[in-house]
């Protein structure tokens, strides 16, 4: 349809014969970007597009200023290559020069208060490890690691030190399986499960003790990363506006996977009827790659004490329930990609940085 739509813009303009003056004609196949997938729909926040043509030594050129970008279903070309809106919705653009069309990219405008938290002038931040958990409901060996799980959830000298992921990749009829936990999975090459990853490096412990003794080695008391966070949803989606403040100068990448909580499902092996109700279930991971999803977007390089925030939007598919959700955050080196800390933000409320005591 918009392809249709642009060429009858192109046609008619030539048939009638405008003397609109145009911008001139650039050469090459023509590439459309946007800075951003989802801003706030208050009229202020903007995205940014821009567009590229390759030239003769492979490189890309911005050529923004010599081609019109066209909002879907509007016959009019934006006036710049900013925008920004009043209403809640999903916006496609797309680029012509001549009779070259672009690809499409879109933008989630959303309502909402997404306000961070106020920081503090403090970058001595608590260390939060991640412990992935995969698993599956026809998995018959699988409720050995949740009841070691639910013991160390237990423990008040261990559940401040970590947060928990449950990875449902072992069966599709799973209610709680997801494409991108199969994803999660196939990265760190399990194949025996149950699994448990720490801190997105690979390991495997089924006894209580060992799992304690791991965390004891790798927990630290203090992380170079903070995580402040707001998140929100509604009928369409859920919402979340992130900060990462650096505690020292380097580079870093910030990862948001939606979890959700209740998650019913019979669960093969099962010896006790609260493993039939599954908690921090991985829905889906946040990004435009592999990459991006499992270990984060990059944000480049902070001093220490600088701080970086973006919006993030999730789709709510069939059987999801938003109320029941809550998103996790992982900070990452993105030299390195070690994993730095990690923050959980329910549905509906806001996370500030969590300070060494």
């Amino acid at each position: 349809m918009k392809r249709l739509f642009a060429i009858a813009i192109l046609l008619s303009a030539f048939i009638c014969g405008c003397e609109t003056i145009k911008p001139e004609k650039v050469e090459g196949a023509i590439k459309l970007y946007i800075d951003t997938d989802v801003i706030m729909a208050d009229g202020e926040h903007m995205a940014r597009l821009m567009v590229t043509v390759m030239d003769s030594l492979g490189v890309e050129q911005d050529v923004t200023s010599s081609v019109e970008i066209y909002l879907d279903g509007v016959d009019e070309p934006l006036a710049s290559s900013g925008f920004t809106t009043t209403e809640a919705g999903i916006y496609s653009f797309y680029a012509i020069s001549g009779f070259e069309i672009s690809n499409t990219v879109s933008v989630r405008a959303v309502k909402g208060d997404l306000t961070l938290p106020a920081e503090e002038d403090r970058v001595d931040f608590n260390h939060r490890m991640l412990l992935l958990q995969h698993t599956g409901t026809e998995c018959p060996n699988c409720p050995r690691l949740m009841t070691q799980l639910r013991y160390l959830s237990d423990d008040q000298n261990y559940n401040t030190k970590y947060h928990h992921v449950a990875s449902h990749s072992y069966n599709a009829s799973d209610p709680a399986y997801t494409s991108d936990a199969t994803s999660l999975s196939k990265n760190f090459n399990v194949s025996v499960y149950p699994w448990l990853t720490y801190d997105l490096t690979t390991s495997y412990e089924l006894d209580f003790d060992n799992i304690r003794k791991s965390i004891d080695k790798m927990h630290k008391g203090s992380s170079s990363a903070g995580i402040a966070a707001v998140v929100d949803c509604d009928e369409n989606g859920v919402y979340a506006n992130v900060r990462l403040k650096a505690g020292k100068d380097g580079k870093y990448r910030l990862a948001a996977w939606l979890l959700e909580d209740n998650i019913r499902g019979a669960q093969s092996g099962a010896d006790a009827s609260w493993q039939n109700v599954h908690e921090n279930c991985l829905r889906s991971m946040y990004g435009e790659n592999k990459t991006e999803r499992i270990y984060g977007k990059n944000l480049g390089e902070l001093k220490a004490g600088e701080s970086q925030s973006f919006l993030v939007a999730f789709d709510l598919e069939s059987g999801w329930k938003g109320e029941n959700c809550k998103v996790i955050f992982l900070a990452v080196n993105a030299e390195n990609y070690e994993m730095l800390n990690c923050a959980v933000c329910p549905m509906g409320e806001s996370v500030g940085y969590e300070y060494v005591k």
